[in-house]
């Protein structure tokens, strides 16, 4: 597995997990049930994903400083081409979607800001998400 596959990889998993993290707080906000803060959340998560990254990627790197250093060739570039292609329509679908939620019938006026902005958000990791998981497959179809 190259370098670029494994980094791939741990952001992807990664992603999932702090996603999924943030995902089970906005669910339990809905819910009228006992949740963290959003915004405290968020900037929490961030920070942790980001040392997170740093933390495994240094790691990664480590063990194979040579191939770390390496840049990208034109095949690696043609793959992170197609997988930003591929996530940049989820965005967009995703991105339109979150509009349709003005429409949503909620408790009270102050619901659609906090609905929507939580859509977009939930757009932008799924389709970084897609871009990760297309790297994979496409690295994959190549080894």
């Amino acid at each position: 597995m190259s370098f670029r596959e494994k980094s791939a990889w741990i952001s992807l998993v990664l992603l999932l997990l702090f996603g999924a993290i943030y995902g089970w707080n906005f669910v339990r906000i809905l819910a009228d049930q006992r949740a963290f803060n959003d915004v405290y959340l968020f900037f929490a998560l961030v920070a942790a994903l980001i040392v997170a990254e740093i933390a495994l990627h240094l790691a990664v790197a480590i063990r194979s400083p040579e191939e770390a250093r390496t840049p990208r060739d034109e095949r690696e570039r043609l793959i992170d081409l197609k997988a930003t292609r591929v996530a940049f329509y989820v965005l967009m679908i995703g991105a339109f979607a979150s509009i349709g939620t003005v429409h949503l019938r909620l408790r009270d006026r102050g619901d659609h800001t906090f609905v929507m902005m939580h859509s977009v958000f939930l757009s932008l990791v799924v389709s970084e998400v897609v871009k990760f998981g297309s790297q994979i497959a496409l690295y994959r179809r190549d080894a």
